[in-house]
């Protein structure tokens, strides 16, 4: 990162908080209608006046806390980061005092007492207290708080309680990236923690005071305050509850309202996707946009690199671990649930997975890879780095340890298949830098990146998609014979770079906003007849005519009855009004299974009876998981596909030569 890169960075952080438009809210505000219910359900029921604060990177977590100054809060904070990072914000100079000291649990009672004995017996408005104790991490700053502790060290005796805090406005303790806390402390016997430590202080807070610690990702076990063994030498637990943690601020696509978005060649622009998602990237360019010309010099390209960064926690690609290869799956086609709480917290911890329920108490940690076109692209370059056979390797290893579970692998696979078509697609047109794959694709292009282009006389936009090659299971043919105007649709345009789960049936889900920050839906799963619809504009100049494709998959070895009748039913009454089924729709019924013993093959799929709808819309059946009908599958890509398909969970799976279950019955697990 460069110095004029950091500089922009701060810059970005130091900026005011902006305000939600549609919830008329900042997430400062709804941090402190948070805590104050907080301090109000705090008891001696409790193990103490604390809870956590724990969602990905980018959020504007330390942003928000940091805000409730201006909500009239007393806040004193301190960032316990690792020493090696280069991250803002930065590391406080207390921090060691906070993680190596040796007499850890009276600094941290002196710590509170310095701030508790300072406002009983000064005025001082909550801005001017954070002004002069807190604003700054330097050290002149830092030597002013330790003469406060080190003035109560001096007079500590054990005898002395934490002081009564007297003030009306609550007093917040911040601890940012607070993990570190959790660390064994070598000082101590046994598996004692910073936190364990910590925490016996913090029962003896009272009255309006409040602590948080931001990023300390845990699970309720972790919190159990430990007490003498019992005579089975088993661990015995106090029986206190403990405040569940904060896990949602309301700053997801906050500088969504500023994009204008014309046209679909303006939905790729780096400075357009960049405001959808989380807040720190339309910060950034926010930030360097209105800084006149003192960011000119920091590209596109170096603030790419950061969201590259962010999903591989900074690693290099041949170092990437299962974890992070979830990451760059998910945040593409959706997220692949781990079973293990901890994977799924290191996963919001490192890869940028949102958190989106936590409650300690019934060891509920759900996570999601919400729409977020960057971070989408981000993935694009992995995994074009590292390569799909290796995305494949994993994903089937995960899955046959029993780590993960995948509830719809044909719906896995099929999003897989359609975005390498659509990331060859990108590429081979126009540079849209600094990306390498996202980019405005014809659906001609696409399909033929899809299923394969039959030689230098296959269609093209110049030959108004006519092709005279001999090839008969040609894909642009297969739409001309079905469809009355397929030029319209072939010339049609799509940006999609990544799925996501729609939340309403596609009747009340608009197409416009998925052009807008280039997505596609993934349906509902009570919407049998469609599993996907990618949103296809039909004019180059506006985004006033959209069309579709929809795509049906299925994993069937034996398919029978092939459905064709429902998908025009389905355009014509269960699509949104901005989709248009007159001016052409097309069809992708992909079954990955096939029959043994019979090749793979793709054909359309007309219907039987004349229809006065049939002329809108045409199908493209294809049979089977092979390079002969997907071409783009590069070498052992289509094995590892089928090999994928075919995988379970193997919980018992013994280690001699013949690789079977421990119990290997028809009832077997």
């Amino acid at each position: 990162m460069s110095i004029l890169y950091k500089k922009l960075y701060k810059e970005s952080f130091c900026k005011n908080i902006k305000t939600t438009s549609e919830l008329n809210l900042n997430s400062s505000k709804y941090l402190k209608e948070q805590l104050v219910q907080m301090i109000k359900n705090w008891n001696y029921s409790y193990r103490g006046p604390y809870a956590v604060l724990e969602q990905s990177n980018g959020f504007g977590k330390t942003k928000a806390c940091l805000g409730l100054v201006d909500e009239e809060c007393y806040v004193v904070y301190c960032c316990l980061d690792e020493k090696k990072s280069n991250g803002y914000p930065q590391r406080s100079f207390l921090a060691d005092e906070f993680l190596y000291g040796r007499n850890l649990e009276k600094f941290y009672t002196c710590y509170f007492n310095a701030f508790i004995d300072l406002l009983n017996t000064t005025e001082i408005s909550c801005l001017d207290f954070f002004n002069k104790y807190i604003k700054n991490s330097d050290r002149d700053y830092s030597q002013t708080i330790m003469d406060l502790v080190e003035s109560q060290i001096k007079n500590f005796s054990n005898d002395r309680d934490v002081p009564f805090y007297k003030g009306n406005k609550p007093l917040i303790f911040i601890f940012d990236d607070a993990s570190s806390l959790l660390k064994v402390n070598r000082n101590y016997k046994g598996s004692t923690t910073c936190f364990d430590l910590i925490r016996n202080v913090l029962s003896n807070l009272r009255n309006n005071i409040f602590v948080l610690f931001v990023n300390m990702f845990t699970i309720s076990s972790n919190f159990d305050v430990k007490i003498d063994p019992d005579p089975s030498a088993r661990i015995a637990y106090r029986s206190l509850k403990e405040l569940e943690p904060i896990y949602l601020l309301p700053t997801w696509d906050l500088y969504a309202d500023q994009v204008k978005i014309e046209k679909i060649s303006d939905s790729v622009k780096f400075e357009n996707i960049c405001m959808y998602g989380r807040p720190l990237w339309g910060s950034l360019l926010q930030t360097r946009k209105n800084s006149g010309q003192k960011y000119d010099y920091i590209g596109f390209s170096e603030l790419y690199d950061l969201a590259i960064f962010k999903l591989t926690c900074g690693k290099m690609t041949e170092s990437l671990n299962s974890n992070d290869i979830l990451a760059v799956v998910g945040c593409r086609l959706g997220v692949i649930q781990p079973k293990s709480i901890s994977r799924r917290q290191e996963l919001v911890a490192n890869n940028m997975a949102v958190c989106v329920y936590v409650k300690n108490s019934e060891y509920l940690f759900d996570i999601v890879y919400p729409s977020e076109p960057i971070l989408a692209e981000s993935a694009a370059f992995v995994k074009g780095v590292i390569g799909y056979v290796k995305i494949v390797e994993s994903l089937i290893e995960s899955l046959e340890s029993s780590s993960v579970s995948i509830d719809d692998k044909a719906g896995l696979i099929g999003k897989l298949i359609l975005l390498i078509a659509k990331d060859k697609a990108g590429r081979s047109v126009r540079v849209n830098e600094p990306f390498l794959y996202l980019n405005v694709v014809q659906v001609g292009v696409f399909l033929q990146k899809l299923y394969g282009e039959c030689d230098e006389k296959c269609g093209n936009e110049t030959n108004n998609w006519t092709c005279s090659s001999q090839n008969k299971k040609c894909v642009i043919k297969l739409v001309n014979e079905q469809l009355q105007d397929p030029d319209t649709l072939l010339n049609g345009y799509i940006n999609f770079n990544h799925f996501v789960q729609s939340k309403t049936n596609m009747s009340e889900t608009q197409l416009l906003p998925a052009l807008k920050r280039c997505v596609a839906f993934q349906c509902k799963q009570n919407e049998k007849s469609i599993n996907f619809v990618i949103p296809v504009c039909l004019n180059k100049d506006n985004l006033e005519s959209i069309s579709a494709i929809m795509v049906k998959v299925k994993l069937n070895n034996n398919p029978k009855n092939l459905e064709n009748k429902s998908f025009v039913e389905y355009a014509f009454t269960e699509m949104s009004e901005d989709f248009d089924p007159y001016k052409g729709f097309l069809v992708l019924y992909m079954q990955l299974g096939q029959p043994k013993n019979k090749t793979s093959f793709i054909s359309s799929l007309k219907p039987k009876e004349d229809h006065e709808f049939n002329k809108y819309h045409a199908i493209i059946y294809s049979q089977g998981i092979s390079r002969d009908v997907f071409p783009i599958l590069e070498s052992d890509l289509d094995e590892k596909l089928v090999k994928l398909s075919q995988a379970d969970d193997n919980p018992y799976l013994c280690n001699d030569f013949t690789s079977k279950k421990i119990y290997d019955s028809y009832f077997s697990l």
